[in-house]
């Protein structure tokens, strides 16, 4: 899960975009200014939930949600590790950047090793998205 904007409830004030603080929410071209979710840049933080008068940003129940149930970084095994939230991406495969226990930042998989990743990587993947 993530969260997405549902186009005939948003009104355009942009309210949201302005407590967004990964710049995730963008205006769409539509004549009406309505707003639109990066599910890539969200970090599921919800303040822009609360912001919207209208009641217009839900849950996307297609997307994983960042930090909660199945994402490896919730872990124990894990738990030293930080998320760049998709702010830093991998070069090779496009996925979001761990911060490690001594402050560099890599990806999981490519320069890692690990068999675990960003359950938004995996829905990337499947769902041929951008790189």
């Amino acid at each position: 899960m993530s969260l997405c904007v549902l186009e005939d409830v948003c009104i355009g004030c942009g309210a949201c975009d302005f407590s967004c603080p990964t710049g995730a929410l963008t205006k769409t071209d539509s004549y009406l200014g309505l707003f639109t979710i990066d599910p890539y840049t969200c970090d599921d933080c919800g303040a822009c939930v609360d912001k919207c008068p209208v009641g217009a940003i839900v849950v996307d129940p297609a997307w994983p949600v960042c930090g909660a149930r199945g994402c490896p970084l919730t872990s124990n095994r894990l738990g030293d590790y930080a998320c760049a939230y998709w702010q830093r991406r991998c070069p090779q495969c496009g996925s979001t950047l761990w911060q490690t226990p001594e402050g560099s930042w890599a990806c999981a998989r490519c320069e890692l090793g690990m068999r675990v990743s960003c359950p938004k990587t995996r829905h990337l993947e499947r769902s041929g998205g951008p790189r």
